[in-house]
């Protein structure tokens, strides 16, 4: 899982002074960083893949129209986020559905209440995960192949705000004004995603039975 890029760090700037003069390296590099992400995002909102696949293109293409009007007062990858929940949105009321981002309820089948407090912190973390962080979880290959495919079968918000968080190492903030939600929302989806994350993981990292 990535860290997400310093806003007007050195290598965002000259990143971003690439984009603008047209450097194609430097397109592909932010191609590749974000695609995964990207779609996954936008299936948030959109549950068919092609029209998800849609709204990444066309993110990708008004990225490319509007990087050199781009002045940098959020990060570039928060930018491109952004942009591309406009368009899932829009592409999503034409097709008569909505995500709610709304979080009800604590104890919702799925949660784990006696992990899951009511502030979104946890009561008792997994065991297997006990000092050990999610970067060093999915430093291998296997394993950061079965994290995204944990994420990939969460529910749409949770998937679109582990997505920014712990895959693209958004912060609180950004993520609240790309979702248009509530710090506190944001909290418990997070945390809903994550424990069914970490579930998941766990099912992996536990010795086979005796």
């Amino acid at each position: 899982m990535t860290g997400g890029g310093q806003k007007g760090s050195t290598s965002e700037r000259t990143l971003i002074d690439a984009l603008k003069r047209g450097d194609e390296a430097a397109f592909r590099q932010l191609f590749a960083s974000l695609q995964p992400s990207m779609l996954a995002f936008a299936r948030s909102f959109l549950r068919d893949r092609t029209l998800a696949e849609e709204a990444v293109q066309d993110t990708w293409l008004a990225l490319i129209a509007g990087i050199g009007q781009f002045e940098g007062r959020a990060s570039l990858k928060t930018w491109s986020f952004s942009v591309l929940a406009n368009i899932a949105r829009s592409k999503a009321r034409r097709e008569g559905r909505t995500v709610s981002f709304t979080a009800m309820g604590y104890n919702e089948p799925g949660v784990d209440a006696d992990r899951f407090s009511g502030d979104g912190s946890w009561l008792s973390p997994p065991g297997q995960w006990s000092g050990i962080n999610p970067e060093r979880i999915v430093g291998g290959r296997q394993m950061l192949a079965h994290a995204m495919a944990a994420v990939e079968s969460l529910p749409d918000n949770q998937r679109a705000v582990v997505t920014l968080r712990d895959i693209e190492g958004l912060g609180a903030a950004e993520t609240c004004a790309i979702l248009g939600l509530s710090d506190a929302n944001q909290r418990i989806l997070l945390h809903r995603g994550r424990t069914r994350v970490r579930a998941a993981l766990e099912q992996v990292l536990s010795p086979p039975a005796a």
